[in-house]
């Protein structure tokens, strides 16, 4: 399924038991705000799922939150990861891009002229533009940290 809003999603195959991979992520992660700079990333880590995201010093509107599933193999462990936005950003993403094709829709009725509603349009369009770009530019880092933490 296309989705409009920006999401990733990635499988890890790692030769690490899934005990060993969830003794890294909780050892990485705090659900606090940390004062060492060993923690890498925020959120919860339970046996068989976790849900986190990169641990920064200034609030980020794009940053990936990683929605995840460890499971064991009889070699090692996969790792399923979903990056999506967070759901606050997800839901004022959506009802600005509704409430813009509306207004698109009511004042080019009340005015018959398509012209504004193709205005809306490429408003949207600009709008979803610029949260992939930056969703893309805030994908890298939280890869990267998993990267190496994990390998």
């Amino acid at each position: 399924m296309i989705s409009f809003l920006p999401s990733y999603h990635e499988t890890l195959v790692l030769p690490s038991s899934a005990d060993r991979v969830y003794q890294l992520l909780s050892t990485a992660t705090s659900n606090q705000s940390p004062a060492g700079e060993a923690i890498l990333f925020t959120g919860w880590v339970k046996a068989d799922r976790f849900r986190i995201s990169l641990r920064m010093r200034r609030p980020n509107t794009y940053l990936p939150l990683v929605t995840g599933l460890i499971e064991s193999t009889s070699s090692g462990c996969l790792l399923l990861m979903d990056y999506q936005l967070y759901p606050t950003t997800r839901l004022l993403i959506t009802l600005w891009t509704i409430g813009i094709m509306l207004a698109g829709i009511i004042i080019a009725f009340q005015s018959k002229n398509i012209l504004f509603m193709l205005v809306s349009v490429s408003i949207i369009a600009a709008i979803l533009f610029i949260v992939w770009s930056n969703f893309k530019l805030q994908l890298a880092p939280t890869r990267k940290a998993f990267q190496q933490l994990l390998f």
